[in-house]
């Protein structure tokens, strides 16, 4: 099981790395709820090209992204792509999926896939 600290501080990388290569993070104002089947829950804000990561429920997610912290790592690693987690059902979406794909690009701009 990965440790939920290690998960957000791979996050916050990948996206201090990202927000070179994709100038629209400066005028998002998102939210997204994270739920680890195996204990814990986060909420990642983006807001003016800035990152908060904060433990605990947000009222208002765009999305709530369930899943085990091992999926989660391996998809901040790049082992596993989130769309192919989402089609094995390892990863369940509710809200906005479609806005989803703003944390993939994030991830896959982190990691130097754009």
């Amino acid at each position: 099981m990965a440790a939920a600290e290690d998960l957000k501080k791979k996050f916050e990388e990948l996206f201090q790395k990202a927000k070179e290569s994709l100038p629209e993070v400066q005028s998002w104002n998102k939210v997204y709820q994270i739920v680890l089947e195996d204990g814990g829950e986060f909420y990642i804000e983006i807001s003016g090209g800035e990152l908060k990561i904060a433990d605990g429920r947000h009222p208002s997610p765009i999305a709530t992204l369930t899943l085990t912290s091992d999926t989660l790592k391996e998809i901040l690693d790049g082992q596993t792509d989130a769309m192919k987690a989402f089609m094995m059902r390892k990863l369940k979406i509710t809200g906005n999926v479609l806005d989803t794909m703003n944390l993939k690009r994030i991830i896959d701009a982190g990691l130097g896939r754009l």
